[in-house]
């Protein structure tokens, strides 16, 4: 009985030796710059923007007339990084302030172009008329 009692604890002994000396991955605190802070900010900004822009009728409608609906648009917008994103933004402050009808269809028209791009390179499946390699 005493040998297996012995047995038993060195074995736990072994086994808690053996989790102990596992390296852990630890957490660092920084100093995060303002810049950085302002970027990320900046960018939730513009999503915000490009969303509320994909929300107005005319560009609903000049979407659905390119067979994109609001939703999947608003779907690519999330998976857009934060250059393209600014990059729409842009585009978007460059448009007049009575926001007539050419430009904001020209505006929808690009967004369009910039989410057939991004199907055509294989990075997502919205449009069922682009021919994608391998899936």
């Amino acid at each position: 009985m005493r040998k297996f009692l012995k047995k038993t604890a060195v074995s736990f002994m072994a086994l808690t030796m053996a989790v102990m000396s596992i390296q852990l991955p630890s957490a660092h605190a920084a100093m995060v710059p303002t810049e950085a802070v302002v970027i990320s900010q900046q960018s939730e900004t513009d999503r915000e923007k490009l969303v509320a822009f994909l929300d107005r009728a005319e560009v609903q409608q000049e979407l659905q007339s390119h067979g994109v609906s609001a939703d999947e648009a608003k779907i690519r917008v999330a998976q857009l990084n934060d250059e393209e994103v600014q990059m729409l933004a842009g585009k978007i402050d460059e448009l007049p302030a009575g926001g007539l009808i050419g430009e904001v269809i020209g505006a929808a028209v690009f967004i369009f172009l910039v989410l057939l791009i991004t199907d055509v390179l294989g990075l997502t499946s919205v449009f069922p008329f682009v021919n994608h390699h391998g899936r």
